[in-house]
């Protein structure tokens, strides 16, 4: 069910992202900061990213941000454009999305797993 937070209540939560390669592991000391606002920076380089923000400045957020286990699995890119729109709430939601291209998989805290959500990933032959 969907519900919303404030821009700064997300740009202090974990995001459960990569950054060159490096996945955000709680417990490792070696690990850089991954909380939204250190991610950010990193999500605005991508050469999509202008057009998100102009796609969200015409119709607004329509695709809530995925929040798994009090962590963000999918919305950074669209939590940097917030921001720069000055967008202050945002819709969240505890659901996987159902769009497979969206957040195909998640890792898991609890296993140190990752796991596929709603879908299996088909292999190229």
């Amino acid at each position: 069910m969907p519900y919303t937070r404030t821009l700064a209540e997300l740009l202090e939560t974990y995001a459960c992202d990569a950054i060159a390669g490096e996945y955000y592991m709680p417990d490792d000391p070696e690990m850089p900061d991954f909380r939204v606002s250190a991610v950010l920076p990193d999500k605005r380089k991508d050469a999509w990213y202008p057009a998100l923000v102009e796609d969200i400045r015409t119709h607004g957020l329509r695709v809530p941000i995925w929040i798994h286990d009090g962590e963000i699995n999918d919305g950074c890119h669209r939590i940097a454009a917030a921001q720069d729109l000055g967008i202050e709430v945002l819709p969240c939601t505890d659901e996987a999305p159902d769009d497979p291209e969206g957040s195909a998989v998640v890792y898991s805290f609890a296993t140190r797993a990752w796991t596929y959500h709603g879908w299996v990933p088909q292999r190229a032959d």
